[in-house]
Parts: structure tokens; C-alpha cells; sequence
């Protein structure tokens, strides 16, 4: 969290829960057992690996596709786009975290809210740019140095 300049309300944020929860999780007031699934959503908000974050092993950064596009924009104000958060519902399940994120980080040169079918098609346009860079061989190449 510090690396990345997170707080804790920070972090909760990203990966949903409350900030009581990290608050406990950082003072190991949980007991020394991370649930799999917690530890891969704080991995994800955090954009470490899961063996990094709980053993302290292997590659830290995800090579993703948030370093192509920025995810982390502080939010201020409430989303002036309401339908984008009911695409992302029903993309969560499907697509994978850093799509999401993507989309979460859009910005559109107009205040009006497009829509929710407008959300579902950026969401695939994101897909395909991530499959994109996920079949380029020299990614591919520099994903194994890191590990």
C-alpha cells in the first residue's frame, strides 16, 4: 500500500471491502490465514501477485493492462456515468479484473452518460486490446523474465 500510495480507505476502495477489513488485515488482527479469494482481490487492487503478497515470493508487479491504460483516478465526486456501473456488474463475472479497471478509469469528452450498451462495447474493445497484447510474443517474452 505504501509503494503504491494507498490508504487504507484507499485500498477498500479497489478491491471492496470496508476499510475496517484492511484496517485489521495490516495489524494481522485477522489471524496469519488469508483467504484465497481475499488475497487475490487485494493482489488485484494492489497489481501484485498473489505468491508476492502472501509469501513474499516471485515476480511483484502483473504485467496488465493497466499499464496501458491508467487505472487509478481518485474519486471525488460520484460517477457521471450511472449506466457505467450497472455494465460493470454485469461484466464482472465474465471479463477480467483489469478490464474492469479500464473502464472504471474512462474518460469521455462529454458529461452525458452514453449508456449501458455504449459500456458493454468499450468493455470489449478493452477485451480485444488485452488479448492483443497478452498473444504478443515479445510480452509473452517479457512476462517469463519476470517470473
Amino acid at each position: 500500500m505504501d509503494s503504491r500510495g494507498l490508504s487504507g480507505g484507499d485500498l477498500a476502495r479497489r478491491s471492496g471491502f470496508t476499510a475496517q477489513y484492511i484496517n485489521s488485515l495490516r495489524k494481522k488482527g485477522r489471524g496469519g490465514r488469508l483467504p484465497l479469494e481475499t488475497a487475490q482481490r487485494l493482489a488485484t487492487a494492489l497489481g501484485v501477485t498473489v505468491e508476492w503478497l502472501v509469501r513474499g515470493d516471485g515476480p511483484r508487479e502483473l504485467q496488465r493492462l493497466s499499464d496501458v491504460y491508467p487505472v487509478f483516478a481518485p474519486e471525488t465526486q460520484p460517477d457521471p456515468y450511472p449506466s457505467r456501473a450497472e455494465a460493470m456488474a454485469l461484466l464482472s463475472s465474465s471479463v477480467e479484473p483489469e478490464v474492469l479497471a479500464a473502464l472504471r478509469a474512462a474518460t469521455l469528452p462529454t458529461s452525458r452518460d452514453p449508456g449501458r450498451d455504449f459500456w458493454i462495447n468499450y468493455a470489449r474493445d478493452l477485451v480485444r486490446v488485452l488479448r492483443t497484447i497478452q498473444a504478443d510474443p515479445e510480452f509473452r517474452a517479457a512476462r517469463k523474465q519476470s517470473r
